[in-house]
């Protein structure tokens, strides 16, 4: 009796352990699975962040975004010039398909057609549109219906020598403000003032060679409180910071190129514009 006892005892502790070690053993399978299956969204969305990244640094310009309570803030820096960049972004396209799509063991899309015809277009926080042409050597900055400007602030260098200068003609009534650096050979130049939102406002300068360069804030496109900086042969450096109405809390902070790209790994499938 004593005997069997015993038996039942040790059969109960066996099944106790089994039963144990099975659910460490379940429990580390869903431990695992928890870490596991996040993964593959948590790769995409840095491999697309990097690819957003690396795209910047191919074909610029640099974008810096702020937010108060009372406004928004959008500084953008940037080259004028004839020189594009189709041969990078079609090779960087062709990379990404290829060798990255290949090492990922996924399959990636990337549709930049839309920037590969020397024309950057980039959409800011939703509503608002940056566009380097570079095949007419302007940049310009606006939204349908007027970007609601404050003030522009606009730094502008070329390296020559200059001939003349047309200066902006500002009013005291103005409803934007406006800062504009310019530097050359020659040194560097301040003006200030207002100027009328739903005008054209200019600011020219012009070269002994036949050059020019030009700084047009105000109504553009029928769209008031835009900003376009072209140049006619000369190569321009340009850095300007708008100050913009605030967001709505609805409105999605960043900004997005015109240009698409499609990962799939998997049943994991993401589709978006390239940007941050």
């Amino acid at each position: 009796m004593r005997g069997f006892v015993i038996t039942i005892l040790s059969m109960s502790l066996i099944v106790l352990l089994l039963i144990l070690a099975m659910s460490v053993r379940n429990s580390h399978l869903a431990t695992e699975r928890a870490l596991i299956e996040p993964l593959p969204l948590i790769y995409s969305s840095f491999l697309l962040d990097d690819a957003a990244h690396q795209f910047n640094s191919i074909a610029g310009p640099k974008i810096t975004l702020s937010e108060t309570n009372e406004s928004m803030g959008v500084s953008v820096a940037d080259s004028i010039h004839a020189f594009n960049h189709t041969a990078e972004i079609l090779s960087y396209s062709a990379f990404l398909e290829g060798e990255v799509a290949e090492r990922t063991a996924s399959n990636i899309s990337a549709n930049f057609t839309n920037m590969s015809d020397g024309e950057m277009r980039i959409f800011i926080n939703e509503d608002y549109t940056y566009v380097n042409d570079h095949n007419d050597g302007e940049a310009r900055f606006f939204r349908a219906g007027g970007t609601g400007a404050a003030s522009y602030d606009i730094n502008v260098t070329v390296y020559s020598v200059r001939q003349n200068v047309s200066h902006m003609a500002f009013s005291e009534n103005g409803t934007m403000n406006v800062t504009i650096r310019y530097t050359d050979l020659n040194g560097t130049d301040v003006e200030s003032g207002s100027v009328y939102a739903d005008a054209p406002n200019s600011f020219t300068v012009n070269y002994p060679d036949g050059t020019s360069l030009n700084v047009d804030v105000g109504l553009a496109g029928g769209n008031p409180g835009s900003l376009k900086i072209s140049s006619a042969g000369a190569i321009a450096e340009t850095s300007w910071h708008a100050m913009l109405p605030r967001l709505d809390a609805d409105t999605k902070r960043g900004y997005e190129y015109d240009a698409v790209i499609s990962y799939s790994q998997g049943p994991l499938m993401i589709t978006r514009r390239l940007g941050k």
